[in-house]
């Protein structure tokens, strides 16, 4: 399809040259039009700056054809590559800026030959068209049937009427000149009758449209060499008209969205953009109709083929009159280009990113790294390193850093640095650098070869550690393995390695001299041989069960000595030895002589069995002896109370007797009252002794025990017992122990009723009770502010029947604290007293802490 566009009619008709020279310069013009606007709109047309210039180059081979459209190319690739490419201002076509320049003319010549095409064709449409108007005028006349003798194919529309009383309107048919040229005509046939209806001729009309065919030929053929050359274009060529309907769509529309062109033709563009692109595209749709040429980039979301980021000129199409009929469109998908743009714009943030991660990390790495470039000069070095060293960057860059070498290790760090770099090879060199304290320590230095993506050589980068302390710890465990060696070599017991796989690896002298073998033949089993017969499926189930469960190896084994071939027990440990993960990766034990011990062990074994019978023995007399105390208990108590009570009873009748005569002096009521209360005493003494005998025989029951509930009972029924009495209690809180809750009362009865007891002469008396502990027991004490007692005789205030104050005064038996101390000492308890004479006495007694499980 071509288009007619011009600015305005031209009322004067200028000559050749004249024109010519018109053309030309608005070639100049066109292209300095497109420099300027490019120059001032240069910041947003940086990724397309030749969009203009493509303008221009179209508005030049409009007007002028073939030659202006080619000047203005040239004219344009002189501006672009001046003004636009780096270097700037030169005239030299760089590689750089070669690609897109060739694209430019390339597609610049094909406008310009698209456009003298399209000229040409005008040109011969305009005369062919006046040729035939000159022609219809021309000719005009009647053919009558009568002057044809008889009908020729070219004739059949006339012998049709003639035959058949037939209209022929329009119909195309090919007509013979009588000089015998063939023309092509347009017919109208209408029959002629005469008054009976008889057809007697026809009015026949031809037009010649020969020139018309031909021209729409030629038109047909410029259009299918026209889309032929659209349709090689690598970008989407569009002619909308002034209604915003398609008109023409090259073949890359196809491309583009998969259905043909002529689908769409005649559709309202927003009917085949979509909404959403329609409205992306319709203020420069608006803007072009209006008579503006538009260059624009933008996402567009096509509704029939995705997203596409594009590049767009809009150029207006002007009729005879000026008037806009359309425009044509040149649309380009940059998306490829967008996309690779985005992807190197995030290549370039993530390498920015990833270098400063690296400087980052290598600043905080505990290790020392430098980077060297292709000049074998380093480049770069982290902080621990300049930390390490002590020097600014500036002063270990290059080779500076060398100047740190100790002058021993220089040529040799040298020489192994230059052979790996040239070999590009990765490499490991230990060599001394002086410390920022001047002390030269040794490092151990790795370097790796870097390459580009591309396989491009970059340098090395490497990285030292400080194994100045383990150079000197392996020193110091070369010196350690000899002085073991030496130590193995000369102990008085075998010392063996092995592994999980292969068995005995080493022995030392002693098992060659105890054994008799040699290295080879312990190695491996081979050391089975000489072990007693029914000890080896013991020996190696046991040694199997080690090495499967990866766990310390010991067994009692017999050997066999070669001096003179008896077998004595060995008792052989093994220890696992593991890598840094974990692994076995050998055994190393010790077999030692223990024949004499388990000669002993057996003696002792029958000595104890001895032992064992004998105690079953004496087990069986200490029950029937416990047996006949507990007879002889039961007889005291019954035999020694029954006189006791006789005695209390006949006094107290006495008493009742002569109370009320008066008969007995005074003299006599005393030793009655002196009879009746040792007879009581007696009695009090039987039970105190009673329950000391058997303390040691009662099962003990444990549970927990509240300490201070059991404080608080006591107190309460000693309270009963002395009335009128002023005594301030002082009771603490106390924690729960474990133990027979009946025993740990009588304790705690006989140490408060003591308190109680000495401290009658004191008003008020102070008596206080509380607790203390440490890692493992619990310290009660019960402290009063009584007589106290001398400490020259704490040895004697636990036993039986020893009292350290006088009877009238102070009552007792002298068996209380011997209970007390029984009690505790049943519970693997202590007890102990501490007292000053007239300033009172403390009681102390400890009871094991109760265990966690007990706790809980």
């Amino acid at each position: 399809m071509a288009h007619k566009v011009r600015a305005s009619e031209p009322k004067k008709i200028f000559t050749g040259s004249r024109e010519q020279l018109l053309h030309y310069g608005i070639a100049l013009l066109s292209v300095a039009l497109a420099l300027g606007v490019t120059l001032l709109l240069k910041a947003y047309l940086t990724p397309t700056p030749t969009a203009l210039f493509y303008a221009a180059v179209m508005v030049s081979a409009w007007y002028g054809g073939l030659v202006p459209g080619l000047l203005a190319t040239v004219l344009s690739t002189l501006a672009i590559n001046y003004f636009f490419f780096k270097p700037l201002y030169s005239h030299n076509i760089t590689n750089l800026s070669l690609v897109p320049l060739v694209v430019f003319i390339l597609a610049a010549g094909l406008i310009s030959l698209l456009n003298e095409s399209r000229r040409t064709a005008q040109r011969k449409a305009e005369a062919s068209l006046k040729s035939l108007r000159e022609s219809e005028a021309r000719f005009g006349r009647l053919i009558v049937a009568d002057g044809v003798t008889r009908p020729t194919p070219e004739q059949l529309p006339l012998y049709r009427a003639t035959r058949d009383g037939e209209t022929i309107r329009d119909e195309e048919c090919i007509i013979e000149r009588p000089d015998g040229t063939r023309i092509t005509a347009i017919a109208n046939v209408v029959p002629i009758q005469d008054f009976q209806g008889q057809i007697i001729g026809a009015i026949n009309c031809w037009r010649d449209i020969t020139n018309r065919k031909r021209i729409e030929e030629a038109l047909r053929q410029r259009e299918t060499e026209l889309r032929l050359i659209t349709d090689t274009l690598p970008v989407l060529i569009t002619f909308v008209d002034s209604e915003q309907r398609y008109r023409f769509n090259n073949r890359a529309y196809q491309e583009w969205f998969g259905h043909s062109a002529a689908e769409v033709y005649g559709k309202y563009l927003w009917e085949v953009l979509g909404e959403a692109a329609y409205q992306v595209v319709r203020p420069y749709v608006e803007q072009v109709l209006a008579g503006e040429q538009v260059t624009f980039e933008g996402e567009v979301p096509y509704q029939d083929g995705g997203t596409r980021y594009i590049n767009a000129i809009y150029v207006p199409q002007f009729n005879k009159e000026g008037t806009i009929e359309g425009y044509a469109a040149l649309i380009t998908d940059i998306s490829e280009r967008q996309a690779a743009l985005r992807e190197r714009n995030q290549a370039e943030a993530a390498l920015r990113e990833s270098e400063a991660r690296f400087r980052q990390m290598a600043d905080t790495a505990p290790v020392l790294i430098w980077m060297s470039g292709t000049d074998k000069l380093c480049n770069y070095f982290n902080k621990p390193w300049l930390d390490f060293t002590g020097r600014t960057l500036e002063q270990e860059m290059g080779n500076g850093w060398t100047e740190g070498v100790h002058p021993d290790d220089f040529q040799r760090c040298l020489d192994t640095y230059i052979n790996a770099f040239d070999a590009r090879q990765n490499f490991k060199m230990e060599y001394r650098l002086r410390r920022n304290d001047c002390e030269h320590r040794w490092l151990l230095d790795t370097g790796v070869p870097r390459f580009a993506p591309t396989g491009k050589f970059l340098g090395y980068i490497g990285s030292c550690v400080d194994i100045h302390d383990r150079n000197l710890a392996e020193e110091t465990l070369r010196d350690s393995e000899e002085r073991y060696r030496i130590l193995t070599e000369v102990s008085p017991q075998a010392i063996w390695m092995g592994d999980s796989h292969n068995g005995i690896t080493y022995c030392n002298q002693y098992w060659f001299d105890y054994s008799g073998l040699t290295m080879e033949q312990t190695a491996g089993y081979g050391w089975i041989d000489i072990i007693y017969q029914h000890d080896r499926d013991r020996v190696f189930k046991t040694s199997m069960q080690a090495v499967t469960k990866a766990t310390n190896y010991e067994a009692e084994i017999r050997f066999r000595r070669v001096s003179d071939g008896s077998y004595r027990w060995h008792i052989v440990r093994g220890l696992p030895f593991r890598d840094a993960a974990g692994q076995i990766i050998k055994w190393v034990g010790i077999a030692s002589d223990i024949h004499d011990r388990k000669v002993a062990e057996a003696a002792l074994q029958q000595l104890n069995e001895m032992l064992e019978q004998r105690i079953q023995e004496r087990t069986a007399q200490l029950e029937a002896a416990n047996k006949e105390l507990e007879s002889f208990s039961y007889s005291v108590s019954h035999d020694l109370r029954s006189p006791l009570r006789h005695i209390a009873g006949f006094i107290e009748l006495l008493q009742k007797r002569h109370s009320s005569t008066s008969t007995l002096d005074e003299t006599s009521q005393r030793y009655l009252k002196i009879i009746a209360e040792t007879s009581k005493q007696a009695g009090i003494l039987i039970d105190e002794l009673l329950t000391f005998s058997r303390m040691g025989r009662t099962e003990m029951r444990y549970i927990n025990i509240n300490m201070e509930q059991l404080v608080e009972d006591i107190k309460r029924d000693l309270q009963i017992q002395i009335p009128g009495r002023t005594i301030n209690w002082h009771i603490e809180s106390l924690p729960e122990v474990q133990g027979d809750p009946s025993m740990m009362r009588l304790v705690l009865r006989n140490l408060i009723d003591n308190a109680v007891k000495y401290t009658q002469t004191r008003n008020p008396a102070e008596i206080t009770v509380g607790s203390t502990d440490n890692e493992n027991e619990v310290v009660f004490f019960v402290e009063d502010n009584g007589v106290g007692f001398n400490m020259q005789y704490v040895h004697k205030l636990f036993g039986v029947f020893q009292r350290l104050h006088s009877e009238p005064k102070f009552e007792g038996t002298g068996v209380g604290l011997a209970n007390v101390q029984r009690i505790i000492h049943r519970h693997n308890g202590r007890v102990w007293a501490e007292a000053i004479v007239d300033s009172g006495a403390t009681f102390y007694f400890s009871v094991p802490k109760l265990s966690k499980k007990e706790g809980e």
